[in-house]
């Protein structure tokens, strides 16, 4: 009996099988480990180089079938089609299992990634160019000191830029510079505009807004007062209708209107059905904000109330907005003082309605306890725009002081839709991308012509550094610098190598941080009156992630890759 029971017992064990994870893992002290993962970034950086200064790249979507083509003034959606690119590699070694063992594919694709979460949104030629550069002349090198340099002479450009930025005030530059990075004139025409409309304050990319529009020129439309970071109630679709949003898109009140803050969840129609039969009288339309939700019976009767005003010609409407603490610098309503005192509510904070602790219910007999009003409203399931003509000096905080505002949106009008596209991409660019980093904090010559400006300095950082190998690290630095403007050169003006390397040596000599010659026959031109700029911003936030990523790769010891599983095919 004992002889059966061994006998099952190593039938059963036969069967049975015991699987193993394998889990690729690389040590970096091997240098080829690292230069595999390189390689994904030089696939990029060539993609990026042979793109940039007037090029284009031609691409095609993941859920198109037509290519399209990418201008190297988009360069939000140019950063896109990057990520695009990164998640089709990913996708291809997770349904790949050859894939998954190719060491070079992998570890490309994983430094891609993590150079991609280091530069984040300064996806530019600067960047790959010069970690590709830097690495390459550490794997030559490969010592801590080496590194150290290399972050040496990354930092003394940060601070030697953060010192020499520009700052452009006067409306003619901005006007030069505009002509400058746009690639026609009714672009730069339309940006003139939204410009003038704001008077040259565009110091942050929430004030401008660009669509598509529906005709054939561009229209400017001017939005003041508090930019309210919430839009109307869109949980219910009859609702919606009453105000005819589905078909209008927008609404749009230029009348006084009555406000009523509700602190809580709105379901009881009691609570409101007095305040629609007052503003019904009154002829007036409700704002309704709402420290929770609306729903149930009180929001039917909103809805009730609006499809009636609309079929009598009663110019009443309920509008009903959700208060967002979070988007409010996390001040509950009773705490944000500053937004009641723009609602004009009569009481001030104890004009916010509670059902469980205010006595009255917001009515006729207590509207001068609750109701309080703004002018105007234009507003959208995204966000509002409400308006009271109020001092903004007598707001005395700072953070609400950002929400009064002029918010212009420009919609981008054409012939067809690829044109509307097209401009829309270019000038939200322009505006969004550009402008407003580099009026809000200040701009550097373009072309890379700020990068050759620190190279003096840079001789003397490496003169001063008693460490070798640190001396190393600085002078990677100043060969990697002049490669954005070897790019920049031979991509926006076709010139040759001599003529490259005579430009480059000139813009290092001139001592004028603002000057430099863009034509081998030509003199110094003073970059801000040519327009030739770009925001100060953009490249040092490039350069630290630059800094980040070399410091991220060179410091760690062992990469962990992991083997992507099969999805299971469930059976119906």
């Amino acid at each position: 009996m004992l002889r059966n029971c061994l006998r099952k017992l190593g039938n059963h064990q036969t069967k049975c099988s015991v699987k193993t994870l394998h889990t690729p893992i690389y040590r970096t002290k091997n240098l080829q480990v690292l230069r595999d993962t390189l390689s994904g970034i030089k696939l990029l950086e060539k993609i990026i180089t042979s793109s940039s200064y007037n090029k284009t790249l031609i691409y095609e979507p993941k859920y198109k079938s037509k290519p399209q083509v990418v201008s190297s003034h988009d360069t939000m959606r140019l950063h896109n089609v990057m990520r695009e690119l990164l998640d089709s590699l990913q996708v291809d070694e997770a349904t790949n299992t050859r894939l998954q063992s190719n060491r070079p594919r992998k570890l490309g694709r994983v430094g891609l990634q993590l150079f991609m979460d280091c530069i984040q949104d300064n996806l530019t030629a600067t960047s790959t160019s010069l970690t590709c550069s830097l690495l390459e002349h550490y794997f030559k090198y490969p010592e801590k000191e080496v590194t150290n340099g290399i972050k040496a002479g990354l930092r003394y450009i940060r601070d030697f830029l953060a010192k020499n930025k520009i700052i452009v005030k006067s409306q003619n530059d901005v006007d030069v510079l505009v002509e400058q990075l746009t690639m026609s004139s009714s672009d730069s025409q339309s940006i003139k505009r939204v410009l003038k409309a704001i008077n040259y304050e565009l110091f942050s990319d929430d004030i401008v807004r660009v669509i598509n529009g529906n005709k054939t020129y561009d229209e400017v439309d001017v939005s003041k007062g508090w930019k309210y970071p919430a839009g109307i109630l869109d949980s219910n679709e009859a609702y919606l209708r009453s105000l005819e949003l589905p078909t209008k898109k927008l609404v749009s009140i230029d009348k006084d209107m009555l406000v009523l803050m509700y602190d809580g969840t709105l379901r009881d129609a009691n609570k409101i059905l007095p305040t629609i039969t007052y503003a019904r009288k009154l002829r007036k339309s409700v704002l309704l904000i709402v420290n929770g939700d609306c729903t149930g019976d009180a929001l039917t009767s909103v809805t009730i109330n609006n499809n009636r005003n609309k079929r009598e010609n009663n110019e009443s409407r309920i509008v009903v907005l959700k208060y967002s603490k979070k988007a409010n610098n996390d001040l509950a309503p009773q705490e944000n003082l500053d937004f009641i005192k723009f609602l004009r509510l009569p009481c001030g904070y104890d004009s916010i309605y509670s059902p469980e602790y205010s006595p009255l219910v917001p009515s006729k007999m207590c509207a001068d306890k609750y109701y309080g009003s703004i002018e105007s409203i234009k507003a959208t399931t995204g966000e509002a725009f409400l308006y009271n003509s109020i001092d903004a000096e007598a707001i005395p905080n700072k953070v609400p002081k950002s929400f009064l505002q002029n918010t212009v949106t420009l919609s981008i009008g054409g012939h067809n839709e690829i044109e509307i596209d097209r401009r829309r991409n270019a000038i939200d660019n322009c505006l969004n991308n550009v402008l407003c980093h580099g009026l809000a904090k200040g701009f550097i010559p373009g072309y890379g012509i700020s990068l050759l400006k620190a190279i003096p300095g840079l001789n003397e950082l490496k003169a001063n550094e008693p460490n070798f190998m640190t001396k190393v690290g600085i002078n990677a630095v100043l060969s990697a610098v002049i490669l954005p403007s070897e790019v920049a050169f031979k991509n926006a003006y076709g010139y040759n190598y001599y003529e490259i390397n005579s430009l480059i040596a000139g813009a290092i000599n001139e001592k004028l941080f603002p000057m430099a010659k863009f034509s081998p026959n030509s003199e110094p031109v003073n970059t801000v009156k040519d327009g030739n700029l770009e925001p100060w911003s953009k490249m040092d936030s490039c350069l630290a992630g630059v800094e980040t990523f070399i410091e991220l790769l060179t410091s760690c010891n062992t990469i962990i890759t992991c083997v992507y599983k099969k999805p299971e095919r469930h059976k119906a």
